[in-house]
């Protein structure tokens, strides 16, 4: 029988209690002992409460939510905080984050809540509050997990993915490819695959999980790359959950040298699932202002998230492309020098279009030799990679998180 785990509650008008439980499953051994109608908690009210976790209820971008957070993180740091929002604004989650919260997910209005979120919101709960019961900081063993970010479609991510799971797998790693675009997918086209099986049918597939099983829902890829697919339509998405994925990541790190995960260019649950046990975060962005600016915003969630910069890839593609920024703007919008330059070249969506990575092509091209460098920086040191950053303890504070959050939090208070 799960360990029953007891929660505060603090809600604005936006976010009823009702509303509240009805996330929460019956039968989950999670009990609301405390509830407050707003976010006006002194220091000394927040050391009385005697719950293993503060759940805080909001509208999204609210000021007075962050505070709350905030405090509770500074008096309360040992026990865990997460965010229940109406939006997941970037912004708004990386100020989150910033002011000290475990985790962060979206609210269902209601009337009828979806079973999956109320089991997802259960697993997120159970997951902060084990993570911080932890005493030692302990890495997983096995395989590095390299989870590919874009902080806005279109900026080359499926690219980038499959093109370096290919180039790891050509070099003799075991490796395998992970489509968590769940909705949009385009991995396995990209690589020239027609799934007869994709990650909804091991969601629904019943019965325990084990390697041998994962196995079979795993596709062949003539490189020696295994992938695990999108599924094929968008309604199938909510089915493929945040505790599916934390198991499938533990089964493969047994098998495999690494775990390439593409996803989709937002901070879901399952996308910050994957944050959280990431050994490397490859960040990718396109050359332009709106793509680096969105490109800083997620660099900075990352670091906030306990991810050092030096966990962190980051890959530009179409640099040098004259659209009037130079490669000192784009450093000085990033913060920060991009790791793989990828040039502009005609080879890339034909490539797409063949279904043929670029770096399987025979291609001598400057995008090719760019993006193999990618892969090489993985394999010449993977051990340099910290372990996932698991607790609070990592995360950033004082004068350095406010300082750079700053802009975030004003913008979400005048939301």
């Amino acid at each position: 029988m799960a360990r029953r785990i007891t929660v505060a509650v603090a809600h604005d008008e936006t976010a009823p209690i009702r509303l509240i439980r009805e996330h929460i499953p019956e039968d989950s051994a999670i009990d609301v002992v405390e509830e407050f109608s707003g976010f006006e908690l002194n220091a000394e009210a927040l050391l009385r409460l005697d719950a293993d976790l503060l759940l805080v209820a909001c509208r999204e971008g609210s000021g007075a939510a962050l505070d709350l957070v905030e405090l509770w993180h500074t008096v309360r740091g040992r026990t865990p905080v997460m965010v229940l929002s109406h939006g997941s604004d970037q912004e708004f989650v990386q100020a989150a984050f910033a002011a000290g919260a475990d985790d962060f997910l979206v609210l269902h209005p209601g009337p009828y809540i979806p079973e999956q979120l109320a089991r997802d919101v259960e697993f997120a709960i159970r997951k902060g509050v084990t993570r911080n019961r932890s005493a030692a900081e302990r890495g997983p063993e096995g395989g590095n997990l390299i989870c590919v970010l874009g902080s806005k479609g279109g900026v080359g991510k499926t690219v980038s993915s499959t093109n370096l799971g290919a180039a790891l797998a050509t070099r003799g790693k075991r490796t395998v490819l992970i489509d968590l675009d769940l909705q949009f997918g385009d991995v396995a086209l990209a690589l020239g695959l027609a799934p007869e099986v994709t990650l909804f049918d091991l969601a629904v597939s019943g019965g325990s999980l084990d390697r041998d099983k994962l196995d079979d829902f795993l596709l062949r890829h003539p490189s020696g790359l295994r992938v695990l697919a999108a599924p094929a339509r968008p309604d199938q998405a909510v089915s493929v959950t945040a505790q599916l994925l934390t198991t499938v990541y533990a089964l493969l790190r047994e098998d495999y040298d690494f775990i390439v995960v593409d996803t989709p260019p937002a901070f879901t649950s399952e996308v910050i699932a994957t944050v959280d046990v990431a050994n490397w975060i490859c960040m990718v962005a396109m050359f332009d202002a709106l793509s680096l600016k969105n490109t800083r915003l997620g660099l900075d969630t990352l670091e906030l998230m306990g991810h050092s910069p030096e966990q962190v890839r980051v890959v530009l593609n179409r640099a040098g492309t004259n659209v009037g920024i130079s490669d000192a703007d784009a450093v000085e919008i990033l913060g920060r020098r991009p790791d793989v330059l990828v040039p502009s070249d005609r080879e890339i969506p034909v490539s797409i279009n063949d279904g043929v990575p670029i770096t399987l092509s025979g291609s001598r091209s400057q995008a090719a030799q760019a993006i193999t460098s990618l892969a090489e920086m993985f394999l010449h040191d993977p051990e340099s990679a910290q372990a996932p950053a698991t607790t609070k303890s990592k995360r950033r504070r004082g004068l350095f998180r406010r300082k750079r959050v700053a802009p975030a939090r004003e913008l979400a208070r005048g939301h």
